[in-house]
């Protein structure tokens, strides 16, 4: 059903149904849930937490084999993109970059598709700031994470 069909039956249904409707996906769909609770309250703090954890889960690698998984979290941030919450894709972008920049160090990670992942999710992290007029908020954490970049040979601007 397109976005059109949409607004038309809600046009048709009075408010009561709206409201039953939306408490209903509120219930049973989650990303409605985190989506409606960011709506009414502002706070993205427990959220960003929660794609944090699940982030770092996907990026450090596990097993014997070490096996990578970054791409599940950047699945999970392409997801969270979708509610077009900018400040909460930042906290999660140069969360990922963070985690990456571990790794390599940690572990002496090097692939060049992998640096280049982590420096196009700093400049769409940058981006949002920008966007937000935040800089002074991340000025600090900004830094630290290019400071550590550079040691490895990567440019985060």
């Amino acid at each position: 059903m397109a976005l059109k069909e949409v607004k038309k039956e809600l046009n048709q249904m009075d408010k009561a149904e709206i409201i039953k409707l939306i408490s209903e996906m509120y219930k049973k769909i989650p990303d409605a849930k985190n989506y409606l609770d960011i709506f009414a309250t502002g706070e993205i703090k427990q959220l960003t937490e929660r794609y944090k954890r699940e982030i770092e889960r996907y990026i450090y690698p596990s097993g014997r084999n070490m096996v990578l998984r970054e791409t599940e979290a950047r699945k999970i941030i392409r997801s969270v993109r979708k509610m077009r919450i900018t400040e909460l894709n930042v906290e999660l972008e140069l969360h990922y970059v963070s985690c990456c920049l571990e790794v390599i160090e940690d572990f002496g990670y090097w692939d060049e598709n992998y640096y280049v992942t982590l420096e196009k999710m700093f400049s769409n992290a940058m981006n949002g700031i920008y966007e937000l007029g935040i800089e002074e908020k991340y000025k600090e954490r900004i830094e630290i994470l290019s400071d550590k970049a550079r040691e490895y040979g990567i440019e985060l601007e």
